[in-house]
């Protein structure tokens, strides 16, 4: 196993297109690490310039105490991968998993004990005398795994494995794979563009977007505390809800006003805002943070949103509500299943603490954090 670091690492493509915009990252031993973003955000070039698939263009990257800059793919240690399982169709599963082995000069006894166990723990040990196209796509999947198990290599790279899975199958073979990296403990970097495969695998994860690092916490503190609006309108299924409005005072209180509403700030945001009073600002709300009535999370009259039900999604015990503000801006509220007709005009109660208030713009600062973010450099 090894940490990895990247430092100012850069990818410059012919034209001047830049893909990977001079990133910081450091990997520790035995984690596994998330990078996710959407398509083109620069998070597979990253990995693939770890794994020496792409060539950087300027920075350093180290896995170990060692730089792998100018060092072949086969000579870094690692294991990866890949979104299309890449076996050969030619060969058995026992030969496709032994194959890196082979070209590598293992004996013949060794390669049958790693062989064997890597099938162990996988659950493949009847599929060894296969062929891939008699394989389901979770057995190639598993397989692919296994080849890369039986390295035994100083980390693993992983680029969108689980895409060509269906979902049943996604969520299993998910399951499989935490459950194999708490029983191998190798340092792990796994792309993604599926934040719900992120939040649920990663021990930090990275939100990469235009080829920067937006953010690079815990599954939960990514969650709760996004640095900007491009994080906080990344994580979570429905979206995080935002309105437009202005911060006011009265009577020595601070307000976000828009929407047709005006809602309070607790001391603490309003402490954290002052000086933006009288500005644009734009309101984050998490659907969970929306209420059909008064409990212990949101129990302020003063802290309601007038709506109209637009749309309801049943999801079992719970249902997403799609509504409309008097001023016709959009909100989504994820609340206990119970009867609710649509064209129904309800009043949202608000959880003040689930509230983020964020500069204008698609990358606008959560002003909510900069108090904290500032006590903890």
């Amino acid at each position: 196993m090894a940490e990895v670091h990247l430092e100012a690492v850069r990818k410059i493509y012919p034209g001047g297109f830049e893909a990977v915009k001079g990133v910081d990252l450091e990997i520790h031993d035995g984690e596994f690490l998330v990078l996710v973003g959407p398509s083109g955000c620069g998070k597979s070039t990253t990995l693939r310039m770890v794994a020496g698939l792409e060539e950087i263009t300027d920075g350093v990257i180290k896995i170990g105490p060692r730089v792998v800059n100018d060092v072949p793919p086969k000579d870094r240690d690692i294991a990866m991968v890949f979104q299309n399982y890449a076996l050969y169709p030619h060969m058995t599963v026992y030969k496709n998993m032994a194959f890196g082995l082979k070209l590598r000069g293992f004996k013949k006894a060794d390669i049958d004990q790693r062989v064997n166990n890597a099938a162990k723990i996988l659950g493949i040990e009847e599929l060894l005398d296969r062929k891939p196209k008699a394989l389901s796509g979770g057995q190639r999947q598993r397989v692919a795994l296994g080849r890369a198990i039986v390295r035994d290599p100083a980390v693993f790279l992983f680029d969108e494995p689980l895409s060509n899975l269906d979902a049943k199958l996604r969520v299993e073979t998910r399951a499989e794979l935490k459950r194999l990296h708490k029983r191998l403990t190798t340092t792990t970097i796994y792309v993604t563009h599926d934040q719900e495969e992120a939040m649920t695998l990663g021990d930090r994860v990275v939100v990469m977007s235009n080829g920067e690092i937006q953010q690079c916490d815990t599954p939960l503190n990514v969650y709760n505390q996004p640095t900007n609006r491009f994080v906080a309108g990344f994580l979570g299924t429905p979206p995080m809800n935002f309105l437009d409005g202005k911060l006011t005072q009265h009577d020595g209180k601070t307000f976000f006003e828009g929407a047709g509403a005006q809602l309070a700030l607790s001391p603490g945001h309003a402490d954290h805002v002052a000086g933006h009073v009288g500005q644009d600002i734009v309101l984050g709300l998490r659907p969970e943070g929306l209420f059909l009535r008064p409990n212990e999370h949101a129990n302020d009259e003063q802290m309601t949103i007038d709506l109209t039900v637009d749309v309801i999604e049943p999801l079992g015990n719970t249902m997403d509500i799609f509504t409309s503000t008097p001023t016709g801006e959009r909100l989504v509220a994820r609340v206990k299943a119970e009867p609710l007709e649509e064209g129904a005009k309800i009043r949202g109660f608000v959880d003040p603490d689930k509230m983020h208030l964020l500069e204008p713009g698609d990358y606008g600062k959560n002003l909510t954090l900069e108090k904290e973010a500032a006590a903890t450099a």
